[in-house]
């Protein structure tokens, strides 16, 4: 029987105030010494996903403890404090190299709590978040779990079948308000995915690659795992378009890393999510 859980909080070197969320059979006990922290995709939070939930039961039910955190790119727009004063931020408004002090954060809070062996899984950007900070931390992980990780690459994303010449218009009208000095100025997008995005935020995340896990590879010296559903990887986005064989022809030779494809499934999951959890515990076992 899956335990309770426990509203938790961590305050960030640069005086964000986060908040997240423990599953555990018995937390205070302290029976496990395992934890993954979950970590959220675009406009996410740490309750929202049902395949985040789902995941974190499977966690849990395996006798590891599941902490969904929020980074400060939570929700499409949030105010969080910062002490005396709030600061405007979320998923329109976030730096993405700045979600490794978010999770070194949450790190910290697990150390303090008492882990010692302590993993990282997201799914979406959630996953390109934990890429960026395996890829970059001196921290000793136990694994990371990437789910889906879109390509954030300019190259891909312009020549995507059905939408690079929105893309391009989307990129001319973020460079055009950058260089009338309004990064803050605030963009409807279609492309990579419907949202309010500033014009800042959209050249961070999609106006480069420096954030494509493909360039990131070789950084990445944790055992990890890369899954993907078939359907978006036989699909036509650019993002995600054959990106596991791609990841296998990169990995050749470099058996920390394990790639799967989940038949049937899509971005989300919505076929194949039991098949996904049984995959996972199974690799967190072996």
């Amino acid at each position: 029987m899956i335990g309770p859980g426990y509203l938790v909080e961590t305050l960030t070197q640069d005086g964000l105030r986060l908040k997240g969320f423990l599953e555990s059979n018995d937390y205070l006990a302290r029976q496990s010494r395992t934890l993954w922290i979950i970590v959220h995709g675009v406009c996410g939070n740490f309750y929202d996903s049902s395949l985040l939930n789902a995941l974190a039961k499977s966690i849990v039910e395996s006798d590891r403890d599941a902490l969904r955190i929020n980074t400060r790119g939570h929700d499409p727009v949030a105010y969080i404090s910062t002490g005396a004063s709030n600061s405007r931020i979320g998923a329109a408004y976030e730096t993405l190299s700045d979600s490794t002090i978010d999770i070194q954060a949450w790190i910290d809070w697990g150390h303090r709590s008492g882990y010692t062996r302590i993993g990282l899984l997201g799914h979406s950007l959630g996953a390109v978040k934990s890429v960026l900070f395996s890829s970059s931390t001196t921290d000793s992980l136990i694994g990371t779990i990437c789910i889906s990780p879109p390509r954030l690459n300019c190259s891909v994303l312009s020549q995507d079948e059905n939408y690079g010449s929105v893309y391009m218009e989307q990129f001319d009208q973020a460079k055009e308000l950058m260089e009338k000095g309004k990064p803050e100025g605030l963009m409807s997008i279609r492309f990579p995915q419907p949202m309010l995005i500033s014009a800042a935020t959209f050249m961070d995340k999609y106006g480069n690659d420096r954030y494509d896990y493909m360039n990131l590879l070789e950084k990445m010296s944790t055992p990890t795992l890369w899954t993907f559903g078939r359907r978006e990887v036989e699909g036509r986005r650019a993002s995600f378009h054959e990106c596991d064989r791609a990841l296998l022809s990169l990995l050749t030779n470099q058996p920390h890393h394990e790639v799967i494809t989940i038949d049937d499934a899509d971005h989300n999951y919505s076929l194949g999510r039991s098949t996904l959890a049984v995959k996972i515990r199974k690799w967190m076992d072996d």
